[in-house]
């Protein structure tokens, strides 16, 4: 069952097109990889998804329902949540804190039952704390709940942000490159846990360069090069493509002209 759609999806900067007529159907529990050479638009792509940039032609359907300009926030109270090429924690808060951050949507206080402590307000704390712990345990990090993010080396950040993320308990997990400044076993450890992740029945979205992860966990490949989709498959399908290949290599003519 599809439950994200792009279709003729555009997006132009000025005179740049940075996304270009992109189709593509993320199934549920799917763990869907999108590649392609640095500017080639991904970014982008998942820009537009979210509601950070809306596109100029297209639309994105999120279970049957158009969502293309909605606001960021909008997107994320749907069920589909990100994490970031750059790392974007609160660096002061504690790791606990960080995580209870993607709790926002799934408050049931308003906020008067907070200022007067209602039972309403006890209970919902008391649950979102419980989930706060449950997503420290899953990622190995619990700990570490009282450390403030900002000290810890740059894989556990990458760890907590995941955690943060996956507190909102989304459907749709889009993660824009999760291996970038990671180390071979941390590397090992994310393919770990992005399996677990598709296991509890949260489809997947991810841009990512390390091609061995992409190819390793991934069921279906968009690629795509100068904002358009060259090519789409299977991992194994895609890895052979002699048109990936090219973009990503370059061909003999291309080199025959540099010299």
């Amino acid at each position: 069952m599809e439950i994200l759609e792009l279709k003729h999806m555009t997006k132009r900067f000025g005179g740049l097109t940075a996304v270009d007529d992109l189709n593509l159907k993320v199934e549920k529990n799917q763990v869907y990889g999108i590649i392609g050479p640095n500017g080639a638009g991904k970014t982008t792509a998942f820009n537009c998804i979210t509601g950070i940039h809306p596109p100029e032609e297209g639309s994105v359907l999120w279970q049957g329902d158009d969502i293309t300009r909605l606001a960021p926030y909008k997107v994320a109270s749907r069920g589909i949540v990100r994490t970031f090429q750059t790392i974007r924690l609160f660096t002061e808060m504690s790791v606990a804190e960080n995580i209870m951050s993607g709790r926002h949507f799934r408050s049931k206080q308003k906020m008067w039952h907070g200022i007067f402590h209602t039972p309403l307000s006890i209970k919902d704390e008391k649950e979102n704390w419980l989930k706060v712990q449950e997503n420290m345990e899953f990622f190995h990090i619990d700990h570490l709940a009282s450390e403030p993010v900002g000290s810890l080396p740059y894989g556990l950040q990458r760890k907590v942000e995941m955690a943060r993320a996956l507190a909102s308990e989304p459907e749709l997990l889009i993660l824009d490159e999760p291996a970038a400044g990671l180390n071979n076993n941390e590397t090992m450890s994310l393919v770990e846990t992005i399996n677990l992740i598709r296991d509890s029945g949260i489809t997947i979205l991810l841009i990512e360069h390390d091609m061995e992860l992409v190819m390793t966990v991934t069921d279906y490949i968009t690629v795509i090069n100068f904002g358009k989709q060259i090519a789409e498959g299977k991992p194994e399908q895609v890895q052979s493509d002699p048109v990936v290949i090219e973009a990503y290599l370059g061909s003999d003519d291309e080199d025959e002209d540099d010299e």
